[in-house]
């Protein structure tokens, strides 16, 4: 799948208003877009957009790209724990499928194909949470694959 490299907030309504319809719809949109981290907005024009309209500088580079990382935690609690940020994920809403060396991760209508780094490709999925925003998966060694130590 690709990654969003910062989602745009179109046709975003003006504060301010005196109209109490425009100001309640305003305060709903600033209220949503809140919740987006990293979002651009693009202010509505108020009319269909024209070549002039869209004569307009683009955001900057995308920030650095969140880590993934895997913690092992095997002399502990005999896992790997592979960290994924969703943030804005909501539990009810997360689907979670490991097919081959890839995992296959929902969140609500959005679907994400990724590749396991190399240690949890020897390993099977034991559990998963999502805590603070970013979903926990681990993984347990699986003996038939995991190098034994002598």
């Amino acid at each position: 799948g690709l990654r969003a490299e910062a989602p745009l907030a179109n046709r975003v309504l003006p504060d301010g208003s005196t109209d109490p319809w425009l100001a309640d719809a305003a305060a709903r949109q600033r209220k949503v877009v809140a919740q987006w981290q990293g979002a651009h907005e693009i202010p509505h024009l108020g009319h269909d957009p024209g070549p002039d309209d869209l004569d307009v500088p683009l955001p900057g580079p995308p920030g650095p790209r969140a880590a993934w990382p895997v913690e092992d935690r095997l002399a502990d609690d005999g896992v790997l724990v592979w960290r994924i940020p969703l943030p804005g994920a909501v539990r009810e809403e997360l689907t979670l499928i490991r097919r081959g060396d890839e995992i296959v991760v929902g969140a609500g209508p959005f679907r994400r194909i990724v590749a396991l780094p190399s240690a949890p490709r020897r390993c099977t999925v034991a559990g998963a949470g999502l805590v603070d925003g970013e979903l926990c998966v681990r993984f347990a060694p699986d003996p038939e694959l995991w190098p034994q130590t002598r």
